[in-house]
């Protein structure tokens, strides 16, 4: 199914399509132009890989998926553009908070690049709060429900035709699912390691940009990818209290599982205990996502027990299966 012709669209919802594709077509400015004018101060194979191929591909595709898919696009473009506005935030307050300098002003080799970056990055989060002010309005939500309305009529006649409110359903577990892992790195590095608030969101920042945290972040999504598959897909077939409570006990546990072993993985770090800590970490990175599969399903069954209790009958059990 193709989407719309752009012309013919809402000029609100016009605005958000422009934004999106002016957010990746400036990711490729600000990732090149610091490279193309002077020497970069951060290895631009792992920022590509990190930063500028996500900041360019991921705009891209809400795009399209908008045109043809409007409730998953609009979702996408929720959850996609506050987390891309928190992480350039977060890369232009850092170097103002760690405790050390990361640079001399007054001998600094990469002077202009950072100057560009950081131009950049200002640019792109302004671009970030204009399309989260476009996305909200209320004429791109109308017109989403009566494009999900028409598509849905075409494709399920018999499917009562779910809410907005039904279709987000599947956003909540993917954004905790991406901040999960680098926020209990963060609490570890201040709590445990006894590093400034400062210098751990330095270093996980790093970590991120090398490429192996970003990784390892990515695979422990697998546990909240297939919670939000289960949501998306029910989406209009059960009731939107019990399709909430059941991601809300999916989501709960998989944490239960997750939060405790990452913060064991990398407690090993800053402790005295000796071992291989390397490997334990490795084996607790990997298992873990799999092992939160089963606590998923389990907090999903509680999660549907809690919505048998808030509707307070029995007699709409036959309308969720």
């Amino acid at each position: 199914m193709t989407g719309p012709d752009t012309r013919t669209l809402p000029a609100s919802v016009r605005i958000v399509l422009y934004l999106l594709l002016a957010k990746s077509c400036f990711a490729i400015i600000e990732f090149t132009t610091p490279y193309l004018a002077t020497s970069s101060p951060l290895p631009f194979f792992a920022g590509i890989l990190s930063f500028a191929l996500p900041s360019v591909l991921i705009p891209l595709l809400l795009y399209y998926t908008l045109r043809r898919t409007p409730a998953a696009g609009y979702w996408g473009t929720v959850a996609f553009v506050p987390l891309s506005l928190l992480v350039n935030v977060a890369l232009l307050v850092t170097p103002y908070v760690v405790s050390t300098p990361l640079v001399n002003p007054e001998n600094d080799p990469y002077a202009i690049a950072r100057s560009l970056e950081m131009a950049g990055r200002v640019f792109t989060s302004f671009l970030s709060l204009l399309l989260i002010f476009a996305i909200l309005r209320r004429p791109v939500r109308q017109w989403i429900t009566q494009r999900e309305e028409v598509m849905l009529a075409q494709r399920y006649p018999s499917r009562r035709t779910p809410s907005l409110t039904e279709q987000g359903a599947w956003v909540v577990p993917v954004v905790v699912g991406i901040l999960t892992p680098p926020f209990i790195s963060l609490l570890v590095a201040t709590m445990v390691g006894g590093n400034p608030l400062g210098d751990s969101l330095l270093d996980v920042l790093l970590e991120q940009l090398k490429g192996r945290a970003f990784l390892q972040t990515i695979f422990s999504l697998l546990p909240f990818a297939v919670l939000a598959g289960i949501c998306h897909h029910n989406a209009g077939r059960i009731p939107t209290v019990t399709l909430w409570s059941v991601m809300t006990g999916g989501v709960l546990g998989i944490l239960a599982l997750m939060i405790p072993a990452y913060w064991f993985a990398w407690e090993t770090l800053y402790n005295k205990i000796p071992g291989d800590e390397k490997t334990a970490g490795a084996m607790v990175f990997f298992f873990t996502p799999l092992y939160c599969l089963a606590t998923m399903f389990g907090g999903m069954l509680l999660g549907w027990i809690f919505a048998r209790i808030l509707r307070r009958g029995v007699d709409d059990i036959v309308d969720d299966l």
